[in-house]
């Protein structure tokens, strides 16, 4: 039952790291969208990470209830005090599972680097859209139309 268990978990985070390169993909595309300022290409890709994230968010659920359940029926609190000798399938439990967590670090660097671009890019457009308020006002200012009579006095 456990060796059962444990092989449909390695099959889920298999399945989990499949998704996550998918993401990796997306991710670094999506750096050129920005520089390109291809902000159509950005929404859809970011449509696409949130479809993954869905898929990924199912597989969670169902390795935490087969995960609990191994726990339960081996009364552990950490799925490292099975014997490996007993169930030599953890070995490549844990390799899966740290190559997950690898991937999960990349792509948080990669959306960090891809952030601050787009928080440099908003903060160039911000900048324009000042300046050109300011031009604006400045062009009313001397470009004023005149409807109205004026009468000038001068001194004798």
């Amino acid at each position: 039952m456990t060796k059962k268990s444990i092989d449909q978990l390695i099959s889920l985070t298999k399945k989990k790291k499949q998704l996550l390169d998918n993401i990796i993909n997306i991710t670094k595309r999506q750096t050129g969208q920005i520089e390109k300022e291809n902000m159509e290409g950005l929404d859809m890709s970011l449509n696409k990470k949130d479809n993954i994230i869905k898929q990924i968010d199912k597989l969670d659920r169902e390795f935490l209830e087969v995960f609990s359940q191994v726990k339960k029926a081996h009364s552990v609190e950490d799925i490292n005090q099975l014997d490996i000798e007993e169930y030599p399938n953890l070995k490549e439990l844990k390799e899966v599972v740290q190559e997950v967590a690898s991937t999960l670090l990349a792509i948080s660097m990669i959306d960090k680097e891809n952030s601050y671009s787009i928080k440099r890019k908003l903060e160039k457009t911000k900048l324009e859209l000042r300046n050109i308020k300011k031009g604006k006002k400045a062009y009313k200012g001397y470009n004023t139309k005149t409807t109205e009579s004026m009468l000038i006095d001068e001194k004798k």
